[in-house]
């Protein structure tokens, strides 16, 4: 494919007014965004120079780039992603509409787009089965977390398409500190766009705008009985504009020219960090978290920078009625991978977390008590931007 395919989007797309043209888009971004573009630039730069160094500095060290995801940990030699840090552009999370799926149920794609190019992502098949699957994903349940390289061209394209429904959608835009990427899928909220019933069901994107991020939800209709849940009717621009956003973050290889793409080729995401993440309920110190673990792993974590976060509320129905049980809290310490290496070795004796097998590396602590949620630990790779996410299943 040697230019943008409009033809092909617009055969699988409904037609918006006022559709973009890509080259006049990114003829008026050069004015506009002429800063923006060097910055990516030299981005890209220091990324070849950083892949160079590190090649350099390991010598002898014979290391390898992983063309297929994994579970928890890479194995080891595994080439890092480089440069360790970069700067979040885009996030994108969701169903999406784009991809095979059985039925009315889609996949959950994320996605994450670095101002060096870096596009990261991985793909949860709602029905997972040998034949719902990707070549490059690590099992049947779960991609694992992939990555490609786009140019500066191909950042910008990206940015422009998710402004353009922005710039339709002010009014339901919300604004977050750049820190502030979610954790989990983005959940119904009043300030969304409520989308047609045969598109998938909740997602949520956002753009990074200096310190601060610019955040847009969509759903389909609320139940009746959904608390908290409202929004606008999407017209059928913007869910078109939507559609549009969506093919070019779920299935980028497949619309995007070559002249967007640095490396198109698919490889692992090898993460430079881990957080090591411990939820429990009812909530507990980090001291008293730490005790409930082998000594080895304890010793690993003592002392590590953390992160405490408001775990959820644990609901159950009881004679017709939704009664609040208690909540959980979350503490992630942050290791280097050869160190979480070892926190792993030192947890390999306790019994593998029941349900996470295919993905994420999680062992069981401690069994539940009074109806609540178990203790459990288990790993979650730092991504350039300096967050994580969560890997665990979801629902």
């Amino acid at each position: 494919m040697s230019d943008f395919d409009h033809a092909s989007l617009d055969r699988v797309l409904p037609p918006i007014e006022s559709a973009p043209d890509w080259e006049d888009v990114l003829s008026r971004s050069r004015v506009r965004q002429g800063r923006h573009r060097r910055h990516l630039v030299l981005a890209a730069a220091a990324a070849l120079v950083a892949v160079i160094g590190t090649a350099s500095a390991i010598g002898g060290v014979r290391t390898f780039v992983l063309d297929k995801g994994f579970i928890g940990l890479p194995p080891r030699g595994a080439t890092p992603s480089a440069p360790e840090s970069g700067d979040l552009v885009v996030h994108w999370e969701g169903f999406t509409p784009t991809l095979p799926a059985q039925g009315r149920a889609n996949d959950i794609v994320r996605v994450w787009v670095y101002a060096d190019g870096r596009i990261i992502w991985d793909r949860r098949p709602h029905h997972p089965g040998p034949e719902t699957g990707i070549p490059e994903g690590a099992n049947e349940f779960n991609s694992g977390y992939l990555e490609q390289r786009l140019t500066p061209k191909g950042v910008e394209l990206v940015r422009s398409a998710i402004a353009g429904l922005f710039e339709r959608s002010r009014a339901l835009l919300e604004t977050f500190p750049a820190s502030d990427v979610p954790l989990l899928l983005a959940r119904k909220g009043r300030s969304a766009l409520i989308v047609p019933e045969d598109f998938p069901s909740v997602g949520s994107m956002e753009l990074s705008d200096g310190d601060r991020l610019l955040r847009l939800g969509w759903h389909t209709p609320c139940h009746p009985t959904d608390l908290g849940c409202g929004g606008t009717t999407a017209t059928a621009e913007q869910v078109a504009a939507l559609r549009r956003v969506d093919m070019l973050v779920t299935a980028p290889a497949s619309v995007l020219p070559s002249s967007a793409w640095a490396v198109r080729e698919v490889r692992a995401y090898v993460p430079s960090h881990y957080a090591v993440c411990i939820d429990t309920s009812p909530p507990k110190d980090a001291s008293h978290l730490l005790s409930m673990l082998p000594a080895r792993a304890a010793e690993l974590l003592r002392g590590k920078s953390r992160t405490r976060l408001g775990g959820e509320v644990q609901e159950a129905r009881e004679g017709g009625r939704v009664v609040v049980l208690g909540r959980s809290v979350r503490y992630c310490f942050k290791v280097e991978t050869e160190q979480a290496r070892e926190v792993a070795e030192a947890l390999s004796g306790l019994d593998p977390e029941p349900g996470w097998k295919g993905y994420a590396l999680a062992y069981r602590v401690a069994e539940p008590v009074n109806k609540l949620n178990p203790t459990w630990i288990w790993f979650e790779p730092y991504f350039p931007h300096g967050g994580f996410t969560f890997s665990g299943p979801v629902g």
